[in-house]
């Protein structure tokens, strides 16, 4: 008889879990000190290793400063901004992840906007393919990764800027790997699936339309959607 191993939740993670929960309802402000490492190992009964472990992870990702012989400090960041690299850290997810988002986030939404404005016939016909693939891919429930990076190729091709391009394909394997883990997800929730598609629908009639604007905006609803939806 063959059974799976069982995952130990890291102990680290609940207390990273048990502090979002105090920023979120703001006990613990932007810029504040938190907790003490022994008065946090004792109202949590754990370890003062394991609190030790929690604030170290949290400043690799710059949500807190440890100050030698202050404290630990909540760094003054953008609220969103520390939730979302908490989540990262408490569902196991690599912050260079979601570093790639925000990246992406300012790059192609500009991107867009450019190839509404520049985008010719061919290229135009590019991403409606590419859209089509990605519609074909959805239907079958294939997890459509490649497609998805696809769309968003021909789109940096449409905008007219060679660096942009080429830092697309820089960044390709990273965005494709992003792109397989959020879509994977995505397979498992039919609506969920049909709102990815509508994004990129948003995008690509903006573009085909000519209108900037509204591309540059269709763009970053769909990369903060996929940004939350990773997470």
């Amino acid at each position: 008889m063959d059974f799976s191993p069982v995952k130990k939740q890291r102990v680290y993670r609940e207390i990273v879990r048990q502090l979002r929960k105090k920023i979120e309802e703001g006990e613990i402000a932007l810029g504040e000190q938190l907790p003490s490492e022994r008065n946090l190992a004792e109202s949590l009964s754990v370890s003062r290793s394991s609190v030790k472990e929690a604030f170290s992870v949290l400043e690799s990702v710059g949500v807190v400063e440890i100050k030698q012989g202050s404290g630990v400090y909540l760094r003054n960041n953008n609220h969103n901004d520390v939730i979302a690299k908490i989540n990262a850290i408490i569902h196991g997810v690599s912050v260079d992840i979601v570093e790639l988002m925000e990246f992406r986030l300012a790059l192609e939404r500009d991107t867009a906007y450019y190839a509404a404005i520049r985008g010719n016939r061919e290229e135009i016909s590019n991403i409606a393919s590419a859209y089509r693939n990605l519609e074909m891919a959805a239907e079958q429930n294939e997890n459509g990764a490649e497609e998805d990076l696809a769309f968003h190729m021909a789109i940096a091709r449409a905008a007219g800027n060679s660096i942009v391009e080429r830092v697309m394909y820089m960044l390709s394997s990273e965005v494709r790997e992003g792109l397989k883990e959020s879509r994977e997800s995505t397979l498992h929730v039919p609506a969920r699936s049909s709102m990815v598609l509508k994004e990129h629908k948003a995008i690509y009639d903006a573009i085909k339309n000519g209108s900037a604007n509204i591309a540059r905006e269709a763009m970053a609803v769909h990369l903060e959607g996929v940004r939350k939806r990773y997470l």
